[in-house]
């Protein structure tokens, strides 16, 4: 069966679906988005670093809703995509109205080549021109808690940022719930290129956590919900999480919906250790 390839209109389709289903869009309420709009400013060059390839909606529509979140929730950051030439230009063009800055990555580009499509996001941490970087997944969502929690990472003075917000985020590193600042880890392309298992599935994980995480745990400061005793250096979320479950790096789908097993078979059962509670009472952390 041969695939019909993705219009603009098919775009704002899915943009719609998304208005009208995302949770992520719900979350962002008066009072948070309040805490955010008062962190200070920064005369840092702050980036959000998204890698993307193919035509699946629920990443090109992700990147895209991400954008658009990404001025209430990161105010002063730019969103970055590294992408190649099998994301749809009608993606691509919203993406530039958006202000997105575009790395062209893959064959031709004189950018990328023999690097797989999950290692490209990684990439920014050898960029110079920023002073402080974020990882984020095109599929999950931008929101008010894990803003919060990066702003304590930026005032404790630590290198290098880590996330974990549900039961199954039980790694040091995971792929898309990472930052770091200038020098981190310099020498990142590097090391990427020397990984051997750049197209297995989960290979981008086990990279950061055998690779990037033994150079930066001195320097690390994590928040985590469910392992905080687990992992040196951890502390819980500043924020309660919201009533519907909710979580940094929640899996949304091509409609606009989370991926309610990620809730349903994991969170709802879960209690977040005492130690991992910003408020005795948050019992979800």
């Amino acid at each position: 069966m041969q695939l019909r390839p993705l219009s603009l209109a098919d775009v704002r389709r899915a943009l719609e679906r998304e208005a009208a289903a995302d949770a992520a869009a719900r979350a962002l309420t008066h009072a948070s988005l309040l805490r955010v709009s008062s962190l200070a400013a920064s005369n840092e060059a702050r980036v959000v670093s998204y890698g993307l390839y193919g035509s699946s909606e629920r990443y090109t529509v992700g990147v895209i809703r991400n954008a658009q979140l990404a001025p209430d929730v990161y105010p002063g950051w730019r969103v970055r995509v590294y992408h190649d030439d099998s994301v749809p230009q009608p993606v691509l063009a919203a993406l530039a109205a958006l202000r997105v800055e575009l790395v062209r990555m893959g064959q031709g580009s004189g950018m990328g080549g023999g690097i797989g499509g999950m290692f490209w996001r990684f990439l920014v941490a050898s960029d110079p021109a920023v002073d402080r970087y974020i990882i984020r997944d095109s599929d999950s969502r931008l929101n008010p808690r894990e803003r919060l929690a990066v702003e304590e990472w930026v005032g404790s003075g630590k290198r290098v940022h880590s996330l974990r917000d549900h039961p199954n985020h039980d790694r040091p590193l995971n792929g898309g719930m990472w930052g770091g600042v200038n020098g981190a880890v310099p020498d990142m392309e590097a090391l990427v290129r020397g990984w051997s298992n750049r197209d297995k599935y989960m290979g981008d994980l086990d990279f950061l956590n055998e690779k990037v995480w033994p150079g930066v745990q001195a320097s690390q400061l994590s928040h985590d919900a469910y392992t905080c005793e687990k992992y040196a250096g951890s502390r819980p979320f500043p924020t309660r999480r919201p009533a519907d479950f909710q979580h940094v790096g929640q899996v949304f789908l091509g409609d606009g919906r989370p991926r309610r097993a990620d809730i349903d078979s994991f969170m709802l059962q879960a209690v977040a250790p005492l130690a991992c509670r910003g408020e005795k009472s948050w019992t979800s952390g």
